[in-house]
């Protein structure tokens, strides 16, 4: 019997270290042309990151990173650049990345995790669509005209392309409901505001992963994020559905909804401090093209009837107020100029119903809403009747 505990010993340690060496997690690597250059890996939550480890490529732009996981998670590795490549890690799993340090999360090979060549292969798609999109874009800026046929065609081209993509990522998520790397498709975006699954209706496809992934991996700390943050999202399409309603009743009694908002001073300034005055309110921001056009082209209309009274209310809808000021200052915008610096979480924004830029709306010294999108020679026929 005694004889016997010193094996029964060896045979536990013995299935201990195997469990433990089959359970290690590898991530590893060989990223041409980055010799010497420093990698990160994050954790990836539902809308943050937190930082794991780090490591700096040898000689030949290899590198290994171990983990100790008790379930899947998702993780970006990060080179200095900010390029990103994503991964699903499960226990167990032996990763291998293969990539040039210049295409470094846009092209690379991976071995080792059927779950992260999932995710290389979302990511492969939704670069194409990027690239199709920018290409549209440019022809849509040769063409200038807005009236010119051929613009008809690029928007159609457009919409197809975002259509495409749409239908690639529900097509995966059906596929793999019971896989956190459908948790990753979710969150795709066209670019750092632009969700691919941006609709309300699309909050269909957030809840049937959170159903499902609730059963496959219910203590997850990402499906629990997933199902905190699907609440979130359900609370702002409800909240914009009560301002839009709001504004519908604006609308049927003419009434303004007031504002008051800072300007470059840090100064609040009401728009219902304007009554008394003929009022545009235009909503333009410094990194859209289109709407400073139609704010320069306001200039001539402004000089001619501000001393009769009128005024316009301008909300930048931007998040850089630097980027702001430049852009009032070198057009020489000098009405009123306000902004929250909120952007995309714009407040105004949201209680106007604003949809495309730029939007204007026409307020009488009343305070009285009359007309929407005014221009030209047609505002200021508006306004000789007004002033």
């Amino acid at each position: 019997m005694k004889g016997s505990i010193p094996i029964l010993i060896a045979l536990i340690i013995g299935f201990t270290g195997f469990a433990c060496k089959s359970n290690r997690t590898e991530i590893s690597g060989l990223i041409s042309g980055g010799e010497g250059a420093k990698l990160t890996l994050e954790r990836l939550d539902v809308n943050r990151t937190s930082l794991v480890d780090s490591v700096e490529l040898d000689k030949n732009g290899s590198f290994t990173l171990n983990l100790g996981l008790d379930e899947p998670e998702l993780y970006i590795l990060k080179s200095e650049t900010g390029e990103i490549l994503n991964l699903l890690v499960s226990p167990g799993d032996k990763i291998s990345i293969k990539t040039g340090y210049d295409t470094f999360g846009s092209t690379y090979s991976i071995s080792g995790s059927d779950e992260s060549e999932g995710i290389r292969l979302l990511v492969e798609q939704l670069e194409q669509t990027r690239r199709a999109l920018d290409s549209l874009q440019l022809v849509a800026a040769s063409i200038g005209d807005p009236e010119n046929p051929q613009m008809e065609l690029v928007k159609n081209a457009y919409a197809q392309a975002i259509v495409k993509q749409k239908r690639f990522t529900i097509k995966y998520l059906v596929e793999h409901l019971g896989s956190l790397s459908s948790v990753y498709a979710l969150y795709q975006k066209y670019d750092k505001e632009s969700l691919v699954l941006n609709m309300e209706g699309d909050l269909q496809y957030f809840k049937a992963v959170a159903d499902s992934l609730e059963s496959s991996y219910p203590n997850s700390s990402l499906t629990k994020s997933l199902r905190s943050d699907i609440e979130q999202r359900e609370a702002t399409f409800k909240k914009n559905e009560h301002l839009n309603t709001l504004l519908e009743l604006a609308d049927q009694s003419s009434g303004m909804l007031d504002l008051s908002i800072p300007d470059r001073d840090n100064k609040e300034i009401a728009l219902s401090s304007l009554k008394g005055k003929v009022t545009l309110v235009a909503f333009w921001a410094s990194g859209n093209s289109g709407s400073i056009q139609a704010l320069i082209q306001l200039q001539s209309t402004y000089l001619k009837y501000h001393e009769k009274g009128f005024e316009i209310y301008a909300i930048s809808l931007d998040n850089n107020k630097i980027n702001w000021m430049n852009a009032i200052d070198f057009n020489e915008f000098n009405w009123i100029n306000v902004s929250e610096l909120s952007f995309p979480d714009s407040k105004a924004a949201l209680l106007y119903n604003i949809s495309e830029l730029p939007t204007t709306f026409l307020i009488n010294r009343e305070g009285d809403i009359l007309a929407k999108n005014l221009s030209g020679r047609t505002l200021e026929t508006w306004l000789d009747n007004l002033i």
